[in-house]
């Protein structure tokens, strides 16, 4: 049961952290660029399945994953797109 318990406290005092986290980058960055540190979930999955269960890298996930951080990258304005004018 003290096994349970230590499972159980460390889940909570590690979600209460990273909610804790999460609204602190709400509030400083604003929600839409704090929403996309929910995009590099798939990376990561990649990474670790990768690492972990010797999965292959293919073409696809690399092209999927430069298509991510791109999206990532104009979301926060590290990139910005030409835009076009009017007359």
């Amino acid at each position: 049961m003290t096994a349970w318990w230590a499972v159980a406290g460390l889940a909570v005092v590690s979600t209460a952290f990273a909610f804790i986290l999460y609204y602190r980058l709400i509030a400083d960055v604003g929600p839409v660029k704090a929403i996309t540190v929910t995009l590099l979930i798939p990376i990561f999955g990649m990474v670790w399945g990768v690492a972990f269960l010797g999965e292959p890298v293919t073409a696809g996930r690399i092209a999927g994953c430069a298509i991510i951080l791109a999206g990532c990258a104009l979301i926060l304005g590290l990139v910005r797109l030409p835009s076009a004018r009017q007359a």
